[in-house]
């Protein structure tokens, strides 16, 4: 058989077709604090590559403390708009805010980890905005 351009372009096709419910799933999740509290604590799973995106406000000065409990997750923060968070996957992370606006934590495994079949982590993560 011989691969033209118009094969090489329907195979994307349906490589980008069958990737849409993979990026669908990055839909964040809005939090919210109950009145008065401070904090919130979020129970999750990830199987496989899947990865959890959280979004939340906060202000300039405000300091944002994040604990996640798994045994192979992690996460990274960014802003929604802007420049990333200068960090690499973690477990616990502390910063007082540079910028006002929504924050994005993004749950995930590493490939290394999520790529075995099978592999899944329970997670719990802690968020707190003073």
């Amino acid at each position: 058989m011989i691969f033209t351009p118009r094969h090489f372009f329907i195979q994307i096709g349906i490589l980008m077709l069958l990737a849409l419910p993979l990026l669908a799933q990055r839909k964040p999740e809005r939090i919210r604090f109950q009145k008065g509290d401070f904090s919130t604590t979020i129970k999750g799973r990830l199987v496989s590559y899947d990865a959890k995106d959280y979004l939340l406000g906060a202000g300039k000065g405000q300091t944002m403390k994040i604990k996640l409990e798994s045994a192979n997750a992690y996460f990274v923060v960014f802003p929604a708009k802007g420049e990333p968070i200068e960090m690499g996957p973690r477990t616990e992370w502390s910063e007082t805010l540079a910028e006002s606006g929504d924050y994005v934590v993004r749950v995930f495994m590493m490939r290394s980890v999520a790529r075995r079949k099978g592999s899944n982590a329970s997670y719990t993560l802690k968020i707190e905005i003073k």
